[in-house]
């Protein structure tokens, strides 16, 4: 123990191999006298505290923070730049003007542009699109039971075949009927491929041309809520006070409202052109289509194979082969049965 006349100080510290000797398992400690000079804070090491003597201070400094740092590089960014938040303010203010539009339109309560040569032109092809697209449904579902049965002549085709070795008093008509049914199958094969090429040029027309001018429509239309929404705004600010802030407010509504009246007038002109390249077009390919899907219903029913295969040569339609044809089968079915 150290004398009362000469007070120490002690410290317990980690020392490294160099200052560490171990007697017996004791630890040493270093004293320091009142005559002796303790180093300054500058030049000192500060010394190795063990994990339980450690300050809080050192136990956060040691500790790695929780929160994740990042560099300028890699650091998320949490704010939107100026051109951005612009434009979301634009888009803003334009979809709520639109919906106050579209909705007074509907209450009645304020006014808007109307065409009425473009608006009823618009209304007939909206009806016509439903038609041709019920047309479309309902020869879907013919193409699919047709197929079927024609599926139903080769099964029992290939019935009466088989028979005719386990029946042989019954070989001619068997084999008689088996005729019948390839050249039913046959003809249908023809009149199925008719069935398919009417299908897709249905299809075409419905959900091709007809959509993409549909959809010409619709952007017009929003163009014209639109053009009308700025255009009530701008008689409002011109019946307004004239002052200084309506003046501003006023030349920059009369701005945005000349943008939007060339926009509402150039998808005008755009409708109109899809509009006459439309009708055109329907007009040319199904003219085409339903002649020939008559000839081919004539010619099947009538059992005219030769005319079904004309006609199936003249709009370039191509059916599947089938096995065991001949001169025979080519001809009327209904001929070779009188």
């Amino acid at each position: 123990m150290p004398s009362n006349t000469s007070m120490s100080s002690f410290a317990d510290v980690n020392l490294d191999s160099s200052n560490t000797s171990m007697n017996g398992g004791e630890k040493k400690y270093v004293t320091f006298d009142d005559d002796d000079v303790m180093p300054s804070a500058a030049t000192a090491t500060a010394p190795v505290l063990p994990p339980h003597y450690a300050t809080p201070s050192s136990q956060q400094q040691q500790q790695p923070s929780a929160i994740p740092r990042y560099d300028n590089r890699t650091q998320p960014c949490l704010t939107l730049e100026p051109p951005k938040l612009e434009q979301i303010k634009k888009w803003t203010i334009t979809n709520y003007k639109y919906t106050k539009q579209l909705v007074g339109e509907k209450l009645g309560n304020t006014t808007k542009t109307v065409d009425k040569e473009t608006d009823e032109r618009i209304s007939e092809l909206k009806v016509q699109k439903v038609q041709f697209a019920a047309m479309l449904r309902e020869s879907r579902a013919l193409y699919t039971r047709f197929e079927a049965l024609l599926n139903s002549h080769q099964l029992l085709r290939t019935q009466f075949n088989t028979m005719v070795s386990h029946a042989p008093d019954l070989a001619e008509q068997l084999q008689a009927n088996s005729t019948t049914q390839l050249i039913l199958e046959r003809n249908g094969k023809g009149l199925l491929g008719a069935i398919k090429s009417f299908v897709d040029s249905l299809h075409t027309l419905v959900n091709v041309t007809m959509q993409d001018t549909i959809q010409t429509i619709k952007n017009y239309e929003n163009a014209r809520i639109e053009y009308d929404a700025y255009r009530n705004e701008l008689s409002t600010l011109q019946n307004a006070p004239q002052t200084d802030a309506n003046r501003n407010k006023l030349l920059e509504m009369q701005i945005i409202f000349d943008d939007r009246k060339r926009k509402w007038e150039r998808l005008m002109e755009d409708t109109h052109t899809k509009m006459n390249l439309l009708n055109e077009n329907k007009n040319t390919v199904m003219k085409q289509q339903l002649e020939m899907f008559n000839s081919a219903v004539i010619a099947y029913f009538s059992g005219n194979g030769e005319q079904l295969s004309d006609i199936l040569s003249e709009y370039h339609i191509k059916t599947r082969k089938l096995s065991g044809d001949d001169d025979a089968t080519s001809k009327s079915f209904l001929a070779r049965h009188d």
